[in-house]
């Protein structure tokens, strides 16, 4: 009997640390170069007219670059740590209260429908309500991707119906943005 040995397995947890914080450094550099390039552009009387602009975009650039760079180390970690039942088990119940919880504040707005005005915690929560609603197209992707990474069956399904449920509030958003409201 032979036993298949792939190539994460000859190297040590150490190595692959050094190659997942390698790819986290790679993705820091490449978002500092991609500003830089950015920044050439403006003279120094652009600076000055709008230099607080500038800056903002600046840095959403070098976020954004950070965060899609950072998808491969981040997508390699997960990998190495595939053979771990408790990191995953963990994880894939983080994802599924995390979706359950957007549910809940997604559908918050719509039980305490008057109060949401006057009461600051309502307030509050309608944001968050907007911004997971935004977002759930990046968490139904996300979620599908670790239902891919995940070792085992059942955390994959915890994982699909984590994006199950974020599908659901994608579609509250679509109603919330889309469907017309009667003038009050």
């Amino acid at each position: 009997m032979t036993m298949h040995v792939t190539w994460d397995h000859r190297i040590g947890r150490l190595q692959k640390l050094g190659l997942v914080l390698g790819g986290y450094a790679l993705a820091f550099v490449t978002s500092g170069v991609c500003v830089f390039l950015y920044d050439r552009q403006w003279t120094p009387a652009d600076n000055q007219a709008m230099g607080g602009m500038i800056a903002g975009g600046e840095m959403m650039l070098g976020f954004a670059v950070f965060c899609l760079v950072s998808i491969l180390p981040t997508g390699l970690a997960l990998w190495f740590l595939r053979d771990s039942r408790r990191f995953w088990s963990a994880f894939t119940t983080a994802g599924l209260f995390f979706a359950i919880g957007g549910l809940f504040i997604v559908l918050t707005p719509l039980a305490v429908r008057g109060a949401t005005q006057t009461v600051p915690v309502f307030v509050w929560l309608d944001l968050v309500a907007i911004v997971q609603m935004f977002g759930s197209p990046l968490w139904i992707a996300g979620f599908l991707m670790f239902a891919v990474l995940a070792p085992a069956r059942d955390l994959r399904r915890r994982m699909l119906f984590a994006a199950a449920i974020e599908v659901v509030i994608a579609g509250c958003g679509a109603v919330h943005f889309f469907l017309p409201r009667p003038p009050i």
